[in-house]
């Protein structure tokens, strides 16, 4: 190539993004093809993206950011999700799973809830969703209850390092949800209480807010933000004993 063409080129490809708006085009921009060449996590969103649900690539993002943080700094142990639905944010918990430790899942499936589902799951439907992105998951570190979290049972002594809470939204069943985890939390680790100020649910935030106010032990890491969700995600830490 001649050194004259070499010289357009530049000015060229800078004439073309400035009348495109490139800059302020790709900051706002949530398209997947508009992020460069993908990393691991957004294979793994397009894999679940198939999944019904509203567990977004943020939320995908973040919660593989903190996972991955939490086994660097060396802690340990299984994780928890109240509130499955199919399996999108179940599946990506299933990948972030270190050797030795165990998902617990717990959620109504095909029961009647105070919130109405077009198509109710099952727990061979949550499986399959699984098996989307750990097919090499042995079925035994998968733990499923068929039941509302309030009959839930627990070993008193059952720790977990990461909780996600995604269950029933009235005041009274949040808070239920999250007195419920703070108990089994690790020292350190972290509770994800979903749909945060979301207009629809105002009894969550009620709920999240009173749960903070009366327990000291728990900080707020996180209160975010996400992509075409009206509610945010809130990631309350357990302070180290």
């Amino acid at each position: 190539m001649s050194k004259a063409i070499k010289a357009l080129v530049p000015r060229r490809l800078k004439k073309w993004l400035k009348g495109r708006g490139h800059a302020g085009y790709l900051r706002e921009s949530t398209r997947f093809r508009d992020i460069g060449s993908p990393g691991p996590m957004i294979e793994i969103f397009e894999t679940i993206k198939p999944i019904p649900g509203w567990f977004n690539v943020d939320d995908c993002s973040h919660f593989s950011l903190l996972l991955a943080q939490q086994s660097l700094l060396g802690l340990e142990g299984d994780l928890l999700e109240i509130g499955s639905y199919h399996g999108r944010s179940t599946a990506l918990l299933a990948a972030c799973l270190e050797d030795g430790e165990r998902l617990v899942v717990c959620d109504a499936f095909e029961s009647e809830t105070e919130d109405s589902y077009a198509e109710r799951p099952s727990p061979e439907t949550l499986l399959r969703n699984i098996r989307r992105v750990a097919p090499a998951l042995d079925a035994d570190r998968v733990e499923i209850h068929e039941c509302f979290s309030n009959d839930l049972r627990l070993d008193p002594e059952r720790r977990f390092r990461f909780i996600h809470i995604d269950g029933g939204h009235s005041r009274e069943q949040a808070l239920f949800d999250l007195e419920l985890c703070s108990r089994h939390v690790l020292s350190g680790g972290t509770i994800v209480m979903d749909d945060y100020h979301h207009p629809a649910w105002p009894g969550v935030t009620q709920a999240t807010d009173e749960f903070l106010a009366a327990n000291d032990r728990f900080v707020v890491l996180a209160d975010l933000n996400r992509h075409g969700a009206l509610g945010r995600k809130i990631y309350l830490t357990r302070i180290p004993d």
